[in-house]
């Protein structure tokens, strides 16, 4: 009988083992998915950031490229009525020097 129960004894000491076995294995690939899958959305993370970075500097660049082009025509457009009617022009830049003097020098 002490035998019978030495070897059940051992028996379930085996299946123990096999059994913390089995589930150090399964946390090692649990482990590992959520390492993989953590470095995954980082990555997805980071390239949308910069997806995201070169959209924004791309829509700069545009909104950059059509103020200088409006900039370029009032310029354009400012000479050609100065052209058009030099006194008118000289008359406005005088009376806006004074304005901006009168303002500026109040104290």
């Amino acid at each position: 009988m002490a035998q019978a129960k030495n070897t059940s004894s051992d028996a379930d000491i085996e299946q123990l083992s096999e059994q913390i076995a089995t589930l150090r294995s399964d946390i090692s690939t649990i482990s590992q998915t959520l390492y993989d899958l953590g470095r995954q959305s980082g990555d997805s993370a980071v390239n949308g950031a910069r997806r995201k970075a070169a959209d924004l500097r791309d829509a700069g660049q545009q909104h950059l490229h059509s103020a200088q082009h409006q900039a370029e025509e009032m310029g354009h457009q400012a000479a050609d009525a100065v052209r058009a009617q030099p006194a008118a022009a000289m008359g406005l830049a005088v009376g806006m020097g004074f304005l901006l003097g009168f303002i500026t020098g109040r104290k």
